[in-house]
């Protein structure tokens, strides 16, 4: 048996190396940070540089406990602790020559924490992380002594967990935390296969082993098609089970984002498994999925085991974690009780790190728990003994109660779409009667009426059978629309970003014509954040504001076009990922006569110079306006940002056109345009002087002599095209010498690749402002008297980048 002295020592000795990790990392960081100006202070722990006491005084009082025990009974750390310690603080030695703990330094300066950098165990998060480190030391006791200590702490998890989920009768387990939750949630899935396997096949699969299989049936598993996880290599591997299938999906509108099972199509299926010999061995279910929160109908699946075959039903979902409710729906769980297994990932909707995924089962003849199974349940009983299932029901419950405020919230925007619910108002009242339980996640989106329209006349012309010219545009239109849905959902996502931080949002990608949507999902965010009411209602007062700016903006883009006419030298641009209203370019009188498809390359340096110089003017009255380039022409253009008042679209277009037409008439304009003129003539001359003596040169020095050049020619005749000689025209308008051969001057306009633009739309609106107009100078500054300030903010915004989902 353990002495008290050990076990005090293990435990003041694990807690005394997390100590110092957690106090190196806050003080790195610190360090690291421009306004950190702390000195630091010598441990008496470990001999390496420690943080602030400040950050000792304010640890748990576990912690502080340890410490004191730690230096007064004068624990040290061997040297291979230190480099371990070492390796877990820094990664500085990632990548290094000599990647051998044995290479490191020891007493070295903490210089990098980007692997846990801003995040400190929480108390209990620190005594989860001992007590896993206290189950290798359980191991060395003797065997009656660890198997008394395993048994009390499983039956006392399980009568907890029992009693939380309201499953009576089941056993529980604990799955080893895995890189990801998906892995973690899988393990649980194989162990209730394997209980299935059990129960099933009885003795003979202990046995007999895959000849069991051959005796009584192949076993098939069915999956629900809402499991956002491949199961069918892993059972494989694990069980040798070949028999996997992905059950068809109910046919509705969201059917392509997420599905439920149609267990209509699952009875004839499992007619013809049964018809075949094979033996239906377990249904994979989900309540609440992780997009839509979506729910499988478990009780047609009872009625169908009830009367075809009895096969072992397993659930997993978001929706289970509403069992533990202090008033739960009474048909939830009466549905749910009669399943035989759930997985589910509790410890994230806690909010715990290094805890198990748990799996609720009943009981299967001739299955008892093993020694190792029942000692993964001690980090849950540290973790239900701190917290208490009232706490316990007070997390999940908040988690419910803020996925009812947003959905109130969400509801009393019209601009907005939540995903899956097709009366938000409706829904909302019933959900705040307790008609309805509070969905587990809500998607929505920003409600672009465009997108619908063009997804219905798209099938209108399919239904219709229209001709395939039709129905390309009509594709073609689609496509735009729902790539400037996208980009307004990005700018929303970029805008909303720092209220959306303490609630977890997200942006996903959602497939098919539905695009990028916002995420919130409490169960999973709530706990990790603290995340409380404020920071809800926080959120829709600016959700409110900023979809004003989008609703205005959406208004002016229909009637950008209809602007044109008033301003015959602005043409409108096509551009792309781009959320504002659009672009125009300010065409020169120079060059207004030319058809924008016959643009050659000097006319797209005079407009991208002049529409540059631009930009660069207007960005000094409002900050909204960019600079672009138009993919289709090859040329800069004048981009305008969001509005937040439509009435202003007019007054901002006839800013840019007096502008442009400033910048055309001044004398800084005409001396670059003239100029560049004259850089184009000289490039002129130079090609046809390297053309001519690249003809002498092909020509030969004989033909080159006053009489033996005749002589030659005379003999060996030279034809047109090893003369190679084409007609010149120059250009007074361009300043270009022309080729005039159609053909070849075709070939190189199409020569030209124009970039791609970003979507960089700026945050901040337009704001119309007619004395900040009157004030600006007529004048065209140039690019030398900018200061180098102002320089240096303008390339800043126009070259930040805007994150795609």
């Amino acid at each position: 048996m353990a002495t008290s002295a050990e076990m005090s020592g293990t435990v003041q000795q694990i807690e005394s190396i997390i100590q110092t990790i957690e106090s190196k990392i806050e003080v790195s960081s610190q360090q690291h940070s421009p306004a950190s100006n702390s000195s630091s202070t010598k441990s008496e722990d470990s001999g390496l540089d420690d943080g602030p006491k400040k950050s000792v005084s304010s640890a748990k009082p576990i912690s502080r406990k340890s410490s004191r025990m730690s230096q007064s009974s004068g624990v040290s750390l061997p040297p291979v602790l230190e480099q371990l310690e070492h390796m877990i603080i820094s990664d500085d030695w990632l990548g290094s020559e000599t990647t051998s703990p044995t290479g490191l330094k020891q007493h070295a300066q903490v210089a990098k924490t980007r692997s846990r950098e801003g995040q400190k165990l929480s108390e209990l998060g620190r005594t989860l992380v001992t007590s896993a480190s206290l189950k290798s030391y359980i191991d060395l006791l003797s065997s009656h002594h660890r198997q008394s200590i395993a048994s009390w702490l499983y039956g006392n998890v399980n009568h907890v967990f029992s009693n939380l989920f309201r499953f009576t009768d089941s056993q529980i387990y604990c799955s080893e935390p895995e890189a990801t939750i998906s892995l973690s949630m899988r393990n649980g899935i194989g162990h209730a296969v394997k209980l299935a396997l059990k129960s099933c096949y009885g003795t003979d699969y202990a046995t007999k082993g895959w000849k069991a299989f051959v005796e009584q049936g192949a076993p098939v598993v069915y999956v629900s098609p809402a499991l956002h996880m491949d199961i069918s290599s892993y059972l494989a591997s694990e069980f040798g089970i070949s028999d996997v299938t992905i059950l068809p999906k109910i046919e509705s509108d969201l059917s392509e984002i997420e599905g439920r099972i149609d267990h209509q199509q699952f009875e004839k299926i499992l007619d013809e498994d049964l018809a075949a010999g094979k033996k239906p061995l377990i249904l994979i279910g989900v309540v609440g999925t992780t997009i839509l929160g979506q729910n499988d109908m478990i009780s047609k699946i009872l009625e169908i085991r009830e009367n075809k075959a009895k096969f072992w039903l397993h659930i997993t979902g978001q929706a289970i974690a509403a069992l533990t409710f202090r008033e739960p729906n009474n048909i939830l769980v009466h549905v749910l009780s009669q399943v035989d297994s759930m997985t589910f990932p509790i410890a994230l909707w806690l909010g715990i790190p290094s805890a198990p995924v748990v799996t609720l089962h009943k009981s299967v003849e001739g299955y008892k728990a093993s020694y190792r199974e029942k000692l993964d349940s001690l980090p849950w009983w540290v973790a239900s003994s701190y917290l208490s299932g009232k706490k316990i029901v007070d997390m999940i419950e908040n988690a419910f109660l803020l996925s009812k405020v947003m959905l109130k919230g969400l509801s009393a925007i019209p601009e907005v779409e939540i995903v899956g619910v097709e009366n938000p108002v409706d829904f909302a009242n019933r959900v705040y009667k307790n008609k309805f339980s509070a969905p587990t996640v809500l998607i929505f989106k920003y409600n672009y009426v465009s997108i619908k329209n063009a997804i219905q006349h798209h099938k209108n012309l399919i239904q219709k059978n229209e001709d395939h010219d039709a129905i390309s545009i009509a594709e073609k239109t689609l496509q735009d629309e729902l790539e400037y849905g996208d980009y307004l959902n990005a700018w929303l996502r970029d805008g909303l970003l720092p209220e959306s931080l303490p609630l977890g949002i997200d942006t996903i990608e959602l497939g098919g014509n539905y695009g990028i949507a916002f995420r919130f999902c409490p169960l999973e965010h709530a706990a990790t954040f603290s995340s409380h009411i404020d920071h809800v209602q926080r959120f829709v007062r600016k959700l409110t504001d900023i979809m004003r700016i989008v609703e205005s903006t959406v208004a002016a883009k229909l009637k950008f076009s209809e602007l044109k006419d008033d301003f015959p030298s602005l043409v409108l641009l096509p551009i792309r990922n781009w959320a504002g209203i659009g672009a125009v370019c300010y065409i020169p009188s120079i060059v207004k006569e030319t058809n924008p498809e016959d643009w050659n390359l000097i006319q797209k340096q005079q407009i991208s110079h002049l529409n540059l110089e631009l930009v660069h003017q207007l960005k000094s009255v409002d900050a909204a306006f960019s600079s672009g380039d138009c993919t289709r022409y090859g040329v800069s253009c004048v981009k305008f940002g969001m509005l937040s008042d439509v009435k202003d679209l007019h007054n901002l277009v006839e800013m840019v056109a007096q502008k442009g037409k400033e910048i055309e008439n001044s004398q800084q304009y005409l001396d670059s345009l003239a100029d560049l003129i004259r850089h184009g003539i000289e490039a002129a001359n130079k090609a046809l002087r390297e053309e001519n003596d690249q003809r002498l040169q092909n020509e030969g020095m004989m033909r080159q002599l006053p009489i033996m050049g005749s002589l030659v020619n005379w003999w060996s005749p030279l034809t047109p095209e090893s003369q190679n000689i084409r007609g010149r025209a120059f250009n007074l308008k361009t300043g270009e010498m022309q080729e005039t051969d159609v053909l070849f001057k075709s070939k190189k306009n199409s020569d030209a690749t124009p970039p791609v633009t970003k979507n960089e739309t700026p945050q901040v609106p337009h704001e119309v402002s007619s004395s900040k107009h009157e004030e600006e100078p007529s004048s065209p500054s140039s690019e030398s008297d900018v200061p180098v300030a102002e320089e240096a903010v303008s390339s800043a915004e126009e070259a930040k980048p805007v994150e795609s989902s």
